[in-house]
């Protein structure tokens, strides 16, 4: 009765130590595909999620500060004829 609980309790280990050596192994592969994956990815020039977003909002803030400047610039113009006008 011993021996069968000792087998037991070692093959439990030899099992559990096989389980977490596959795991482990798991994980290893997982991180060498995601790395050549992104080296790919960045030997293609394509950029991630992040930086276009990023980049898009970059462009927003731009394009609404270059939208306020070209209605100054109009309407300091507009000042400028109607002065003009009343000479």
């Amino acid at each position: 009765m011993k021996k069968s609980k000792i087998f037991l309790k070692d093959s439990a280990s030899i099992i559990s130590g096989a389980l977490s050596t596959f795991a482990d192994l798991k994980n290893e592969i997982d991180n060498i595909i995601k790395s050549r994956f992104e080296k790919f990815i960045n030997s293609q020039g394509i950029v991630n999620r992040e930086d276009f977003e990023a980049l898009v909002d970059r462009h927003e803030k731009l394009n609404s500060e270059f939208i306020l400047l070209k209605t100054k610039l109009e309407n300091k113009d507009k000042k400028k004829v109607i002065t003009k006008k009343k000479n």
